[in-house]
């Protein structure tokens, strides 16, 4: 029965019914949280009613929700709080493909770029594993702006009515609303012929129904078609298409393409779309062949008997000998692939922060370089020599880069000194100063003698080596909802430069052109890319590196992605420690990324350790709740909460990610900044884990809370600056709102330095907080509220993360080396606190305590001010230092073999 328009599902106020059919029935519905509107299909009544479909359907629509593409329409999730279960989605306007071939045949100039955005949110999805099963006219939206939407991925698979098994049902073959078998859940005309004979499919039949779809574009006729189901599958399982209807002018290329869609025996088809997409680029960019009328006969090959005069074979007969020689010599010279693992001594120990790129080679891949001995010295080692050399020391060196002639090493020193140092050893060179404390992520030197760098908040920035102002490489495209640019990389002959696109939808690898400033999106779904000799991007994707074929020409991906390393330290950040060398040297750091197998601990006063029984976990920024029973900690998949005495571990909230900073604001709530839904905000739950989360701040740039009044009344924030310091992406400002209903937010702490992690005092009369005013990071103090009446420099050799005792009496933070630090505070009117002593020196955190590319308070102090809340790091973290440094050599040999390149 159709809903009324006013009916509410939860959140959700129904508006108009939009359409109906097997698959459910879907409205336009008003989401009255973020008040937007969306799409609900409200599922059919046999699915709600089946408990195992219903559970797989909530299973496979959360991986289908995964799917972020500006062509595919995006799952927001599934709701069911009104007893009604309803899938929730991206509410497109704008006619159906379906309703435009019925005005007749789409114009090649029209058809192709729709065509083109068709297979890439295939591509998206397949290299996810996900395959439509349903493509077809009336599942592709055609927006007003030009951008087409595809519908539907993979709903025909979450909506199977039995277990999936090698068996008819892996083709739609049952209708969702029929009462016997035979009907056909998806369109026949569109269903590959091995989905029609209910054999397993696999993205191939995504390819086949891709052709279906281009073919009826070009015609306004369906490719295989019939006067019912039973003559339409024997068309698609027997016959061909009427390759005359194409239209007399149609490229050559493009009738190629669509026989390679459409050949019957899916070994014999195209095989990866993302092979189509660049067919399609190509004709949109004039590289097609010229137009030919000769229809394409896709699975005959005529056999001819030819008559060759002896002379000719006998000339191709040396030809072709002379052709296998060269190519046994060539093969014979090819250079040998080898491996060497490489394990730091103790005291040059490699140093990995979970954020940055930590590992270099030079472009003639004759030797490395690294950060070691806790990021307080940077070391060349040659890969003839046992021993590595130091090249230069500071207190938090990142981000080794360097020049293309071999001869300087570029590196961050601190949060706002950009350096560098000759190969050979000397003193250290300022090359600029920088206005983006703790912001910088990745950089490159070009053969044009410049430093491109990447931010954390804002476009790249670019510099000469000889030294100058950073000005101003590219800006972020908010209307795709970009919030940093990443690890630039250079592209052979200086042409162009590879980045990462960070948005809150996921990661891109983006290219720009250094001539004319025109930036493009190659891919999505990875991070950290670099240009191979053998004409390969590599990349990083969820703990490994992939390739896939590059033309430098035309400045496009070739072919599928393929597995290269399976396992490699990467960050929350999308760094990866891998640097490839244009000489074809690889050197990477194996292993897990470095937030992976943390342990929480209690460490007391003297150092001793006292294990928490807690699994491990990629954790973050743990808090101790008011009353000391339970322990509050972020982590990549979740928040969670561990109880002390029954000792349990409770995920929160299973529909936000990325979570950062849980603060109680009493016993019995949270609040913590993360993303949902595709956007991110600063949320308050209940500590149980029971009720909805609610939005305090939304927003790309939501602040981070780090403190909580005593009286529960005031939220400290760390929030990026505004004004004219936002339009350059550079440094945050500490900042209050009112937890009394009027969510009021004013500036705290506001300069043109970089101010974060504040905290009031228990005593509610002192404001701590760390900031850059002298370059590095400082830990201060200044009255509270009356914050512009005095400040005080707490640390003296720089310090971070400051956190109050509970009873008031002192102050800790973290040292640039990890230690902990201490001062006593006194009870008078006036700031009077002792000089800084260490607690202990055992390091958990690393430098300025930012681990697993995340810089809020990484620990806590329990109510007696006697133990410590510590993460005991994991696999992969800055504190194993097991970890070795593989180098590859020729490894662009390997990948002509791993990832052929026609």
């Amino acid at each position: 029965m159709a809903l009324a328009p006013g009916t509410r599902l939860g959140a959700y106020e129904i508006l108009s019914l939009i359409g109906s059919g097997g698959m459910g029935e879907v409205y336009r519905a008003r989401d009255s949280r973020l008040n937007r509107d969306v799409a609900i299909k409200v599922l059919p009544a046999d699915v709600a009613a089946d408990h195992d479909r219903l559970v797989r359907f909530e299973r496979e629509a959360q991986v289908l929700a995964s799917l972020n593409h500006p062509n595919i329409a995006q799952i927001h999730g599934v709701d069911d709080s009104s007893g009604t279960p309803a899938l929730v989605m991206e509410l497109v306007e704008g006619p159906t493909l379906a309703d435009r071939i019925a005005k007749g045949p789409i114009p090649l100039d029209e058809a192709l770029p729709i065509a083109k955005q068709i297979a890439e949110a295939l591509e998206a999805a397949h290299e996810q594993g996900i395959i439509h099963r349903d493509l077809k006219p009336a599942n592709i939206k055609l927006r007003p702006d030009g951008t087409v939407k595809v519908l539907d991925f993979g709903l025909a698979k979450a909506f199977d009515p039995v277990s999936l098994g090698g068996n008819a049902t892996m083709s739609p073959t049952l209708s969702m609303h029929a009462t016997q078998a035979g009907l056909i859940l998806g369109t026949a005309a569109y269903m590959a012929p091995e989905q029609a004979r209910g054999k397993a499919v696999d993205k191939r039949a995504d390819i086949w129904a891709f052709g279906c779809v281009l073919f009826e574009m070009l015609t306004g006729r369906r490719a295989f078609d019939g006067d019912d189901i039973s003559t339409t599958l024997a068309a698609v399982l027997k016959t061909d298409p009427d390759w005359c209807a194409l239209p007399p002018g149609s490229p050559s290329s493009l009738r190629r393409l669509l026989g390679r869609c459409l050949r019957k025996d899916p070994k014999d088809r195209l095989q990866a779309i993302g092979d189509a997409r660049v067919e399609l680029g190509d004709l949109l960019s004039g590289v097609g062949e010229s137009a030919t009328g000769t229809p394409i006969a896709p699975a005959a090959r005529p056999s001819r008997r030819l008559v060759i005069p002896a002379a000719t074979l006998l000339v191709g007969s040396l030809v072709t000998g002379a052709v296998v020689w060269i190519g046994m010599r060539s093969t014979a010279a090819r250079p040998r692939v080898s491996r060497l693992a490489i394990t730091p001594p103790q005291a040059t120990a490699l140093s990995i922060n979970g954020i940055n790129r930590e590992v270099a080679v030079t472009p003639d891949g004759s030797r490395l370089v690294y950060v070691g001995a806790n990021a307080t010295t940077l070391f060349v080692r040659p890969l003839d020599q046992l021993e590595p050399t130091p090249l230069a020391r500071g207190a938090a060196l990142r981000d080794p880069f360097v020049s293309p002639n071999n001869e300087w090493v570029g590196f961050f020193d601190g949060s706002t000194t950009l350096k560098k140092v000759a190969i050979t050893g000397g003193p250290t060179i300022q090359v600029a100063r920088l206005d983006a404390p703790a912001a910088e992520r990745g950089a490159t030197w070009t053969s044009d003698g410049t430093i491109i760098f990447g931010t954390s908040t804002a476009g790249l920035q670019r510099v000469s080596a000889d030294g100058g102002t950073p000005a101003v490489l590219t800006r972020l495209d908010r209307a795709r909802g970009e919030t940093a640019h990443l690890w630039p990389e250079p592209l052979s002959g200086g042409r162009a430069v590879l980045y990462t696109a960070r948005a809150e939808t996921g990661d891109s690898i983006a290219l720009l052109d250094l001539r004319s400033g025109r930036t493009t999106i190659l891919f999505r779904g990875g991070s950290h890319a670099q240009y191979a000799p053998s004409g390969h991007l590599v990349y990083a994707t969820a703990g490994t590196l992939r390739a896939v074929g590059f033309d430098l020409n035309r400045m496009i991906t070739v072919g599928p992605s393929t597995l290269v390393v399976p396992q490699v330290v990467t960050s929350a950040s999308g760094a990866v420690e891998a640097a490839l060398a244009p000489d074809g040297t690889l050197a990477y750091v194996a292993g897990v990324g470095s937030d992976v197998g943390r342990t929480l601990i209690w460490v007391d006063r003297q150092g001793r350790e006292t294990a928490i029984e807690t699994p491990p976990r990629g954790y973050l920024n743990p808090r101790i709740s008011p009353d000391g029973t339970r322990i509050a900690v972020a982590g990549r998949d979740g928040l969670w909460v561990w109880d002390l005495s029954r000792t349990t571990l409770t995920r929160l909230n299973a529909d936000a990610a990325r979570p950062e900073s849980p603060q109680w604001i009493s016993n019995s709530r949270l609040v913590f900044t993360a993303v949902r839904g595709g956007g991110r905000a600063l949320f308050s739950q209940a500590a149980d884990g029971t009720g909805s989360i609610e939005p305090l701040i939304e927003g790309p740039n939501a602040p981070v809370a780090t403190g909580v009044s005593h009286d529960g009344s005031v939220l400290v924030l760390t929030g990026p600056k505004r004004g004219p310091d936002a339009m350059r992406g550079f440094g945050f400002d500490v900042l209050a709102m009112r937890l009394d209903g009027s969510r009021q937010v004013r500036p705290l702490v506001d300069t043109p330095s970089s101010e974060m992690n504040g905290m009031i005092s228990p005593d509610g009369r002192w404001l701590t907080y760390q900031g850059n005013d002298s370059g590095t990071f400082q830990v201060y103090v200044r009255p509270y509220p009356a914050v512009n009446s005095g400040r005080w420099q707490v640390s003296t050799n720089g310090g971070s993360q400051p956190l109050w005792a509970r009873n008031g009496q002192e102050l800790f933070y973290l040292a640039p080396d990890g230690a902990l630090m201490r001062v006593s505070v006194g009870n008078g009117l006036t700031w009077a606190p002792s000089a800084p002593t260490k607690v202990f020196e055992r390091r958990y955190l690393l430098g300025s305590g930012s681990v697993g590319g995340n810089p809020f308070r990484n620990y806590d102090v329990s109510a007696d001010g006697q133990h410590f809340l510590m993460m005991k790091a994991g696999s992969g973290d800055a504190a194993d230092t097991s970890q070795q440094i593989v180098v590859v050599q020729h490894f662009d040999e390997e990948l002509k073999r791993l990832v052929p390149v026609k």
